[in-house]
């Protein structure tokens, strides 16, 4: 009888060893590509140096408010170890008028969106405060999730602590990936708020973003839908956070986005349940980077007086 069990286990052990082999193996190829995914993903996600890194390689007007003769101030924030530098383009009377904190785009330097903060300066009639994340321009550091978190709570303080403004009186506006960015700056103020009484953004704008980053990259095609909520973690979960912001919204969405579907916006829209006013702009023709420029006096007058129906609340 023992022979017998030998004889048997003796047939299995090989084939033991071969599924040990080939479990190691399969192991071993999802562990690196995990990793390369991962790699790849915060490559594609955060991209500074398209077009130049810095201000300076860009053409005239797109390296200073100075070039525009816009009065500003340079903006530098020490925190976590890196510093993060940015412009506040200030109005005349700019002690008594609404303050923007855009946080911006993903790809480029913030000297490439000087055009859109000039109009928006002119024609909102508002200060206006854009500071690159870290590895952006000429804040140093490497980008990632959590790292621009903790950038985006760190603008938030530096304007309502050090800025010489209207501390009632301040909107977070976000486009693209900076709509996940200011929809988080947004949602730690008003938690803080809660728990110490510290003035909070009176009102939020998001622009051409996204629900979370998984449900850009399972647009694209059919495997990517089903391998994205496995291997995507730098998610930007928007869409978690929407629910919960009490304070007016305002969703500015393009219905010709070729990066991200003005779906999501809708979605985003159609989750802000507790928000005590919630408005929507759609432009049918907009795209994804210029839809601020298709109707400029249409789009400026929509935030301006967004902020003028929301700045008594």
């Amino acid at each position: 009888m023992n022979e017998r069990l030998k004889k048997i286990v003796m047939q299995f052990s090989p084939q033991s060893g071969q599924i040990k082999q080939v479990a190691k193996k399969v192991i071993l190829y999802f562990g690196c590509l995990f990793l390369v995914v991962n790699f790849v993903q915060w490559k594609l996600l955060y991209l500074p140096s398209i077009d130049g890194q810095f201000s300076q390689n860009n053409y005239h007007q797109f390296r200073s408010p100075q070039e525009r003769n816009l009065p500003f101030e340079d903006i530098e924030i020490q925190h976590d170890g890196i510093i993060l530098k940015g412009w506040f383009i200030k109005q005349q009377n700019y002690q008594t008028s609404p303050t923007v904190v855009f946080f911006h785009e993903n790809a480029g330097n913030i000297g490439w969106r000087l055009e859109y903060a000039n109009q928006y300066y002119n024609q909102v009639k508002c200060n206006f405060v854009m500071v690159a994340y870290r590895g952006y321009n000429y804040s140093t550091g490497t980008p990632h999730q959590n790292g621009i978190q903790k950038d985006a709570e760190a603008i938030t303080n530096y304007v309502f602590n050090n800025l010489n403004i209207d501390k009632t009186n301040v909107y977070a506006h976000g486009r693209s990936l900076g709509g996940a960015v200011a929809s988080y700056a947004f949602y730690q103020r008003q938690e803080n708020a809660k728990k110490t009484g510290v003035l909070q953004y009176k009102g939020l704008i998001i622009e051409n973003s996204f629900t979370k980053v998984a449900d850009v990259v399972a647009n694209m095609n059919r495997l990517f839908k089903i391998l994205a909520p496995f291997i995507f973690f730098n998610t930007w979960k928007t869409i978690d956070i929407i629910p919960y912001i009490l304070n007016p919204i305002l969703f500015i969405s393009s219905g010709r986005d070729e990066v991200i579907p003005h779906q999501q916006m809708f979605s985003l829209s159609e989750a802000a349940k507790s928000t005590k006013q919630k408005f929507n702009y759609h432009i049918p023709l907009g795209d994804h980077n210029s839809n601020w420029n298709y109707n400029q006096i249409e789009y400026f007058t929509t935030i301006k007086n967004f902020i003028k129906q929301t700045s008594q609340l």
